[in-house]
């Protein structure tokens, strides 16, 4: 027990920074960070501490202009200190004993023009977008889908928080679940850590109008529920990504969350939709630990004027991040992480506009999670670079609670068996209260192994990472729960299942890749090509991809030229396949029932009613499932003069193999129908029974919808960004960014079509022959975006100011035409026939050549406009910050006429302002 309780004390004692002796070996490096002109102590100024280049610790200076660094093993270190206005220093301290180093900045006004407040392109070897906090905070975000109007092509939007918010990359876009693959191959990664998605099954069963809007499963992450609050800086992988990163299609968001001691910060923002608030402060506890800590809550209301619809999040996040330094270089550091968000999405009825009280929903949303990292850096000459051990895990309670008012205009019978079968139904009542609750506990799990050597070999230089993941997905919750007798919809061929009865699905990967850096005179090639493999473990022998590895090889080049001058370029070329597994609500789909009536016998007394079924229970699993693959190729050219920079970039995505519903026949239906006509209801005593009653059999052909791979997306484009330096005296710079979008949408092979409800003789044409249709579901879209921003920081007054228009010039959208007449048909028993010009001719198959389909394509263009953002801040004094912001303050939106009909367009301004406290 007391061996127990000094361990406790220790731990107590790292945790909350109470001072004891440092141990034997260990020291403490500190001192003042001034401007050296006047002697005044800065405060804030970044500090970063580095051991042969390899990055230790970092923290704000005090209000005092302090810092300190304890627990250093006696060696050389590299203090970087930089700061918004000043030219940045990198000194080396030698550490030998406790040890005190003040360091004077210069003022420079070179370092105004660091002060980005816009997106910036890195250069690397792919498109890649990084967002720095001061640009988040210029922005004045609400939720992570707010960064996405720094993009290219990006623009501001009214916040729609009564949806989900999910991303796209690189397209026009397109609604609907058949292209939710473009958001879900979006991977997010949080401090190392991915966001998992794919045991979200949230959503209730057949769709309700409350509900469609708030359903993402299969449609990746909801970025209302990321704040942006507690973010360093954010990374947007528009290219190929290393091969580290897998389970994606479209792009990466790599965010990176404050990892440094900073002084209490408080953020309190309101606008015409909702109030924010936020509070963190970052601690340097004793022996080289620490701690981030930080919460926020927001509200909003998608209508001001709507208070019964609303969207609530809480988040908190507390990070402690702890190192070694050992003899000879080395160093240990460790990473820990814990996490809690909760959303809440409350629609109830209104009363003044809406008649049924009872009418009301509520999305519930509470989510823990936990992550670790240990790395090992050898010392810096060792073949040996790294070591990393990650593991992340989370778990969430996702509840849906909806309560509905439904009134039945005619008898419907219950549905409530659940296998195949003949059985005798009830009638639904004329009104009742229907209550369905969708209760999921997703769970998560992620295990990441890696290692980083480096090695010259002759004018080469290797860096070779090797590694292997594994990601654990499993649904623990009890799914669509409710009443069979009293469900929200009468006719939904759907039953009650349990989530935690769908087996969990278990992601196995490895990845190796080398970047090569070759000098090449004054010129520099650099080379990273590598290999992921993915396999599916643990998946029934039934399933396509059991036993299957299916690997992603990806390549890009940079080229650094040798400057010309005052003019320095760069290019860079890639190739690069991706691939994402399917999520489990779309291998493991709900099984569909189909209901026939037998018997329908009516009789004004209720006791003599009988309703008798033919239940037919439908597997609904496409066994033949496999991932999605996006290629993609893309080329970039960028530089800089005289502190312009530049780049453009051409890309060229494609996929064939997209997740979408499709249609699946079910042949050979048969049921009784009953004949009643001989009934005298007078005389009945009981329901009439079965075997007196004379009957027919029938039989039906229908479809139903399975998930498969037959989504087409191509994505083609250019993106630009220029930047100029900033203009002296008035410190202003000019940033000019924006893209051309060229996205095709379609589907990859010909689609089942029951079109015809059309009765001949008595018989329903879909019920005999369904056409299998040659055509594009899809569309095709351009766009053609650009946004000019002109940003002013003036130092000594403490103020930021931009302006953006935003410019659009171009909007197309080509519907194609859909062919009306099928290639081929499938008769009731299932098998399929080519359709010829004598079917065109019969009495039932003519039918199957549709009258509602366009025959020629539709083209809809939408005419340039213009909109004005503005947004401003000011510090006051050392410890607040006021900030403002005005979107479509002023808009030039020309009306113009299209088929007779003239087209005018609205925007709306959206106001906000937000006081930013540091302590």
């Amino acid at each position: 027990m007391r061996v127990k309780q000094f361990l406790i004390g220790i731990f107590l004692c790292n945790i909350f920074g109470i001072q004891a002796s440092p141990p034997a070996g260990r020291f403490a490096l500190q001192g003042k960070i001034t401007d050296k002109a006047d002697g005044q102590a800065l405060n804030f100024v970044t500090i970063q501490l580095f051991s042969n280049d390899n990055f230790l610790s970092g923290q704000l200076s005090t209000t005092q202009g302090d810092y300190r660094f304890d627990n250093l093993a006696e060696g050389i270190y590299r203090l970087h200190v930089s700061h918004i206005g000043y030219e940045a220093v990198d000194s080396l301290v030698h550490v030998r004993a406790d040890r005190r180093c003040n360091i004077g900045l210069s003022s420079s006004a070179l370092s105004l023009n660091e002060v980005i407040v816009t997106a910036s392109e890195k250069k690397g070897l792919t498109a890649t977008t990084v967002i720095n906090r001061t640009a988040m905070q210029h922005l004045q975000p609400s939720s992570f889908s707010d960064l996405l109007s720094l993009l290219p092509g990006g623009s501001t939007s009214t916040p729609h928080t009564n949806r989900a918010n999910v991303i796209r990359l690189r397209e026009v876009g397109m609604s609907g679940s058949d292209y939710a693959i473009s958001s879900l191959g979006t991977k997010f990664v949080i401090d190392g850590a991915p966001v998992g998605t794919d045991a979200n099954m949230q959503g209730i069963a057949g769709g309700t109008s409350a509900d469609d809007k708030r359903n993402y499963a299969a449609y990746g992450v909801d970025m209302r529920t990321l704040s942006t609050d507690n973010i360093a800086s954010v990374e947007v992988v528009r290219g190929i990504p290393s091969v580290k990163y897998g389970d994606l299609t479209s792009g990466l968001v790599n965010i990176r969350r404050k990892q440094t001691a900073s002084p209490f910060e408080a953020r309190m923002k309101a606008d015409e939709y909702g109030k924010l608030f936020s509070m963190g402060k970052g601690f340097s506890l004793s022996h080289g630990w620490m701690l981030n800590t930080d919460g926020g809550f927001f509200r909003s209301m998608a209508d001001p004027r709507n208070k019964f619809e609303t969207y609530s999040r809480l988040n908190f996040s507390s990070r402690l991040h702890k190192f070694w330094s050992f003899a000879g270089g080395s160093h240990l550091y460790w990473d820990l992480s814990a996490d809690y968000s909760g959303n809440i999405d409350n629609v109830k009825t209104d009363p003044e506009v809406q008649i049924h009280l009872e009418d009301k929903y509520r999305s519930a949303y509470h989510h823990g999670g936990l992550s670790t990292a240990l790395r090992y850096r050898p010392k810096a000459e060792s073949l040996l670079r790294l070591i990393s051990l990650a593991y992340s895990t989370s778990l969430s309670a996702d509840k849906i609670d909806q309560t509905k008012f439904v009134s039945v205009d005619r008898d419907t019978h219950t549905p409530l068996e659940q296998e195949n079968g003949e059985y005798d139904a009830s009638y639904l009542p004329a009104t009742y209260i229907a209550r369905h609750q969708v209760k999921g506990l997703p769970f998560y799990s992620n295990l990441r192994l890696e290692t980083a050597l480096q090695t010259t070999m002759g004018k080469l230089t290797h860096q070779l990472t090797l590694g292997g993941e594994w990601q654990y997905n499993k649904n623990f919750g009890d799914g669509q729960v409710y009443d069979f007798r009293r469900p929200l919809d009468g006719t939904s061929a759907r039953r009650p299942r349990a989530f935690k009865d769908i087996p969990a699905t278990n992601l196995l990967a490895f990845y190796a890749e080398d970047e090569v850096s070759l000098p090449l005179g004054k010129h520099l090639l650099t080379i990273m090509a590598g290999i992921r493999g993915t396999t599916m473990a643990g998946i029934a022998a039934s399933f396509a991809m059991h036993g299957k590895l299916y690997c992603d090889p990806r390549v890009n080049f940079l080229w650094d030229f040798p400057s010309l001058g005052r003019l320095k370029l760069y290019a860079s070329a890639g190739w690069g396949r991706m691939s994402k597994m399917p999520t489990m609500g779309e291998l493991y789909p709900e099984k569909r029932y189909l209901d026939f009536v037998q018997l329908n016998y009516w009789n004004k007394n209720e006791k003599l009613k009988r309703v008798n079924i033919r239940t037919y229970t439908i597997d609904t699993n496409n066994y033949g499932l496999r991932p999605a693959h996006n290629n993609k190729v893309e080329l970039r050219l960028g530089g800089s003069y005289d502190n312009h920079q530049f780049y453009v970039t051409y890309f060229h995505e494609k996929m064939n193999d997209g997740f979408r519903s499709t249609q699946q026949i079910i042949p050979m239906l048969t049921y009784k129908r009953y004949d009643t006509s001989g009934i005298d209801g007078s005389k009945l005593t009981a329901p009439p029974a079965l075997e007196a009653l004379p009957y027919r059999m029938d039989t039906l052909l229908r479809t139903t919808t399975v998930t498969g791979n037959g989504t087409v997306i191509v994505k083609e484009g250019i993106e630009f960004q220029y930047a100029s330096p900033r203009v002296p005296l008035i410190n202003t710079r000019l940033t000019i960014n924006g893209a051309w979008f060229h996205s095709t949408y379609g589907t990859a092979a010909p689609e089942y079509y029951a079109g015809s409800f059309r009765q001949i003789n008595g018989i329903t044409i879909s019920n005999r022959f369904i056409g299998l249709y040659e055509w594009s579901s899809g569309y095709v879209k351009d766009q053609f975006s650009s946004n000019i921003i002109a940003d002013t920081y003036l130092d000594k007054l403490g103020l930021i100011l931009s302006a953006t228009a935003e410019c659009f010039w171009l909007g197309r959208m080509r519907a194609p035409s859909r062919l009306p007449r099928p290639v081929a048909y499938v008769d009731v028993e299932g098998n399929q026939h080519a359709y010829t010009d004598a079917d065109a001719s019969d009495l039932y198959k003519r039918w199957l050549i549709l009258g509602n389909q366009k025959n020629a394509d539709m083209i809809q263009r939408e005419r340039a406009y213009m909109c004005l953002n503005i947004k401003a801040s000011k510090r006051f004094g050392r410890y607040a910050t006021l900030a403002f912001f005005a979107d479509r303050l002023l808009n030039i939106a020309p009306d113009y006429e299209v088929d007779g009909f003239i087209v005018r367009r609205v925007f709306t301004p959206y106001f906000g302002m937000e006081l930013n406290i540091q302590l």
